[in-house]
């Protein structure tokens, strides 16, 4: 009889465990936005759309990591930096296209981290109509000698 009472509190108290516990991790998870990070980028795009070159490699980090199809390329220095930057704006020329950003919403993953996530459109720059719209993630971290620094820019899917 004492192993049938024994068992019946072990019982509740397992019961009530997993009660508490699944009410305690059904709470919403909340996660800090970072306006601040979401300005950098919007002043980076902005120098980087005008052609201002030296502008926009201020605020990149010394090394960034581009990742666009799965394929992740590290570039080094200034100076490849913004060579690669002006590749990529003269191709958008070349193709008569102009991007325009829809939607930016940053995401704090550590003090020193923060993600931006950045919708854009690129449109022909002869209708103004758009062709497609793209997806990016901008990382920034807080390097203490320099401040926020844009690392890593990678493709995403963008949800139909």
């Amino acid at each position: 009889m004492k192993y049938i009472y024994e068992l019946k509190i072990y019982f509740i108290f397992l019961t009530s465990f997993l009660f508490w516990y699944s009410c305690a991790s059904s709470k919403p998870n909340k996660t800090e936005n970072h306006p601040e990070i979401e300005k950098l980028w919007i002043e980076y795009f902005t120098h980087l759309n005008d052609n201002e070159f030296e502008e926009a490699i201020s605020y990149l980090n010394e090394s960034v990591l581009f990742s666009f199809n799965s394929t992740g390329v590290d570039i080094d220095g200034h100076e490849n930096l913004k060579s690669q930057l002006m590749r990529w704006k003269k191709k958008l020329d070349k193709n008569n296209l102009y991007l325009k950003f829809h939607e930016i919403e940053s995401i704090k993953v550590w003090p020193k981290m923060t993600m931006v996530d950045v919708k854009q459109g690129e449109y022909d720059s002869k209708s103004n109509e758009m062709v497609r719209e793209i997806r990016r993630y901008y990382h920034f971290y807080n390097f203490d000698e320099v401040g926020w620094k844009l690392y890593m820019i990678a493709d995403a899917k963008i949800e139909n």
